[in-house]
């Protein structure tokens, strides 16, 4: 996970069948396979992603190369604009206020789902609805609130029927609405 705006260190490690450290002979490229962000020093065995402005997910991917041996990796990068930001550099908990990111996926019918793992929301930022949402600011910081508030209630009030959860909901929109 990696902030708006921040960068992070990626780092290849290449082991053998073994499970042994390989360190000769290496050479690394390192590219960016989907999502926003950008990589510094793409042929190291340690890269710098710079991580965009805003929110998403980036699947990073290296290929070694040790003579005619070649391998490759890939993961995935969550940048994610926190609500509430975190004291110090601690790992993130999963408790609290959730971050939140975006995934584009414009066929979904999903608007957002929580990763609890991660402790993220994540947003559909290719459904219909953010994107007349994002014809303004004001409209699309309202829409981001509706999404995280239905993410919180669900999380929270696990197992109440479907009109008491739309009772919290209102709640809780309510009471972030007055602090936008």
């Amino acid at each position: 996970m990696v902030r708006v705006g921040e960068a992070k260190e990626l780092r290849a490690l290449p082991r053998d069948r073994s499970r042994r450290r390989v360190e000769h002979d290496l050479t690394f490229q390192w590219q960016i396979v989907e999502g926003p962000g950008a990589l510094a020093g793409m042929h190291d065995q340690a890269v710098t992603f710079l991580a965009p402005d805003e929110p998403g997910l980036t699947r990073v991917k290296v290929t070694v190369r040790q003579r005619d041996v070649v391998c490759s990796g890939e993961g995935l990068i969550t940048v994610t604009h926190e609500l509430m930001g975190q004291l110090g550099s601690a790992t993130v908990s999963s408790q609290g206020l959730p971050g939140y990111t975006f995934e584009r996926a414009p066929g979904g019918s999903w608007r957002s789902r929580r990763d609890a793992e991660r402790n993220v929301i994540v947003i559909n930022n290719g459904h219909r609805d953010f994107v007349y949402a994002s014809r303004s600011k004001s409209l699309k910081l309202r829409y981001l609130v509706r999404l995280y508030a239905k993410e919180l209630v669900m999380h929270n009030f696990v197992g109440l029927p479907a009109d008491q959860l739309l009772e919290r909901m209102v709640e809780l929109s309510l009471r972030t609405e007055e602090h936008l």
